[in-house]
């Protein structure tokens, strides 16, 4: 009910009076009038005839006319209006009357032209392009337009033309879905979008698309539009008054900033499709199109914010030449409740958990408002449970219970899910929160002393943190406190050495140090400066640092789905490209022949894969997608040592956590990896050993598998056609450490 309140305040404010239409007489130019006036021809057809429906274009048009209605439209009043919807929108009445009205306005030198067009739009040639009027009937060939009731927009164009001629400012906007679908195909819209843009002097154009895009709509936005004129509108009401100073004036530029920064991420927000709005091409960017009305701004996004709220109705597309309307589902509304219930209670385990319904109402109903605010008020909280967590280690809380080792890595991976839940909406936001997440893992109980459990594991997590943030003290200290715990008192003093450095005025760094010279006077052979005395005869410290730089192939390994006989795309292969390692290792003695040796790498690498395509004569073209890939890796392989002297072979296996950074651009839309890869490593080496430089140059050959799928299966034709995706490289490093 609330909702429906709000959509009826919003009716009676921006919906007062009624629209010119065809049998309305008319009336001439309003004289008393002093100065420049507004005029506008608004088209809006939904319900077509013969075509396919479209579901909002009607009431784009009435958003658009109310606006100007509006205080901040310019409270331009009805006679200077005129509107036709639906039924009225014949070619006939566009003609006959629209233009006789026109011409009884008189138009003059200062005086503004709107004409909003909202619908279908399709063209035959370069010459002959088209608005698709409500009875329009092509019969499925583009040859029909002329006969078959579309409007000309050739003819239209010189109209414009007429009146630019005469000082007239003209702002010819065009929310038109322009489907390949229409008899004139993809070509047609091109030669659309080259015509529409030939502009007069005088003559602003905003088209909602490219050539070949839909102009995407749905329930959710406002109380159903098209992207494109509900932040049009949003833009002129006052949110787009954003260059330099608040001046409460919305220029050319702003408009076309405001528009152009939030439609694109709406479409692929909402419809993971691209919709790019087309502007074109005021010589002076500073030109006025809008005064803002604070009390109408005010108004406005009250109702914007009521509107973002309430559910909206779920619009799923259409089917054939059928436009299907699901209300809203109260299923929904009784998972809903439940979800908010469980959040409550702070339940966030099993099938009555917050988690468990987020994910009931995100299979189901993935574009429903209620979902989306679900899915940021868990992410909230998951947040939230982190960083109390991460604030009682902060507070030196880390001697804590097996049980509570458990929690807290429990609350990591319940992080890792935020991180996963906000990076589509704030990508900066969530890479700021995966040293917390890596820390809360490096946390977990993974046995005393490393001697029941496997404290590679939490060195693993450790180490991804101190990637990301090496001057963070919290993971200095935290890998202090995992050496000591692992009896690697030498490692831990460094460490916690460091810590204290980073953090000096942090207590608990101080109080880890304390437990680390304890623990050295406590036991003096474990002192590294005593290890020196009773081992002068050795060659081989315990703890050797160096780098790496190697290089070698990437190739990725695809997996595809079965083909169908009505497959547009299909993957066919995969071509390998160089990739490049630069990094810094730390190689640990842990036993008579075995090392440890944590890494921390940075990788550039490349894949490309090969697809075909169906094009429009069944034939299929070939197209590379290529996935370029920039990540920091942190391998933590153990090391098994042949016997040698000078010159000793190795053999190497362990796993690779990668955070996987992929280039922004239309390909990473197409095809998306995740952003994080554990890998298993394998490989073979020589040691070779300096005596008077102290040091070791290691050369090994490494192969290297992903053991996850990183095809983050966003829906594209691109990627759900590949069932897997699996990084594999085959790699040459040289080692340079000290001894």
């Amino acid at each position: 009910m609330k909702n429906v309140f709000w959509i009826i305040v919003s009716q009676i404010l921006f919906s007062a009076g009624s629209f010119v239409d065809a049998q309305t007489p008319l009336k001439p130019r309003d004289t008393t009038i002093n100065g420049p006036q507004t005029f506008a021809i608004i088209l809006g057809i939904s319900k077509y005839k013969y075509i396919r429906p479209l579901a909002y274009a009607d009431k784009d048009a009435e958003l658009f006319r109310d606006y100007l209605k509006s205080p901040g439209g310019g409270s331009v009043k009805d006679d200077n209006l005129f509107c036709l919807l639906n039924e009225k929108a014949l070619n006939s009445n566009f003609w006959g009357k629209g233009f006789q009205w026109l011409r009884a306005k008189n138009l003059q030198k200062g005086d503004r032209l709107f004409i909003y067009l909202a619908g279908h739009g399709d063209a035959i040639d370069e010459d002959q392009f088209f608005f698709l009027s409500y009875d329009c009937n092509p019969e499925g060939d583009k040859n029909n337009y002329l006969v078959g009731g579309a409007i000309q927009l050739f003819n239209l164009k010189k109209k414009i033309a007429a009146e630019t001629g005469k000082g007239v400012e003209v702002i010819f906007i065009m929310d038109a879905c322009r489907s390949n679908e229409l008899p004139g195909g993809l070509q047609g819209q091109n030669f659309l979008n080259m015509a529409i843009s030939e502009k007069k002097a005088g003559e602003i154009i905003m088209l909602a698309t490219g050539a070949g895009q839909e102009s995407l709509e749905d329930a959710s936005i406002g109380t159903g539009h098209g992207l494109f004129t509900y932040y049009l509108v949003d833009g002129l009401s006052g949110s787009a008054d954003s260059i330099g100073a608040q001046d409460y004036k919305i220029s050319y530029q702003e408009i076309k900033n405001y528009v152009d920064n939030n439609v694109p991420s709406a479409a692929l927000q909402r419809f993971n499709q691209s919709q790019d709005p087309y502007f074109c091409c005021n010589e002076n960017n500073e030109t006025i199109i809008s005064i803002v009305d604070t009390a109408y701004l005010s108004k406005w996004l009250k109702i914007k914010k009521q509107q973002n709220k309430g559910p909206g109705n779920f619009f799923p597309g259409l089917a054939g030449n059928t436009v299907h309307f699901t209300p809203i589902d109260t299923a929904l509304i009784e998972t809903y409740n439940r979800f908010n219930k469980a959040i409550a209670e702070n339940n966030f385990t099993g099938n009555t958990s917050a988690e468990y319904y987020y994910e009931l109402m995100n299979k189901k109903y993935s574009g429903s408002p209620y979902t989306l605010d679900a899915r940021s008020t868990l992410a909230v909280e998951f947040i939230n449970l982190a960083q109390n967590k991460v604030n009682q280690y902060l507070g030196c809380q880390d001697d804590i219970t097996a049980l509570q080792k458990q929690e807290l890595y429990e609350t990591g991976a319940r992080l890792e899910k935020a991180i996963n839940l906000m990076r589509e909406d704030d990508p900066d936001f969530a890479n700021s929160l995966l040293g917390r997440m890596y820390l809360l893992k490096a946390s977990g109980d993974f046995g005393k002393g490393g001697k029941n459990g496997n404290m590679s594991i939490a060195f693993q997590h450790a180490y991804g943190a101190l990637a990301i943030d090496p001057n963070g003290a919290y993971i200095q200290n935290k890998l202090a406190l995992l050496h000591l715990k692992n009896n690697r008192t030498d490692s831990a003093l460094y460490y916690a050495s460091k810590a204290t450095r980073s953090a000096p005025k942090w207590v608990c760094a101080f109080s880890t140090l304390a437990l680390v010279q304890n623990e050295l006077t406590k036991n003096p052979a474990t002192n590294p400066a005593d290890t020196t005395k009773k081992t002068k005869n050795t060659t081989t410290r315990k703890i050797q640092f160096g780098g790496l730089a190697g290089g070698g192939i990437s190739k990725l390994a695809v997996t595809t789905r079965p083909s169908g006989s009505n497959d547009t795309i299909r993957a066919t292969g995969v071509e390998g490209n160089v990739k490049y390692d630069v990094g810094f290792i730390t190689q640990i003695s842990i036993g008579k022949r075995i090392d440890l040796r944590p890494s921390v790498l940075a990788s550039i690498e490349s894949s490309d894969v090969t697809y075909e395509r169906r094009g429009a004569a069944g034939s299929f073209i070939t197209e590379k997608i290529p996935v370029k890939t920039t990540s920091v890796s942190i391998p933590v392989p153990f090391i098994y040592r042949l016997p040698g002297k000078n010159v000793s072979p190795f053999i190497s296996a362990g796993p690779t956590f990668s955070l996987l950074m992929q280039k922004t651009d239309v390909n990473s839309a197409k095809l998306a990896i995740r952003p994080s890869d554990i890998s298993g490593d394998a490989g073979f080496g020589v040691d070779i050993s300096f005596q008077k430089s102290h040091s070791i140059i290691s050369p090994e050959l490494k192969y290297s598998r992903s053991l996850t799928d990183i095809n983050d299966k966003q829906n594209t034709g691109y990627s759900n056609v590949i069932s897997k995706l699996n990084r594999q490289t085959f790699t040459f490093s040289i080692y340079l450490r000290g001894n």
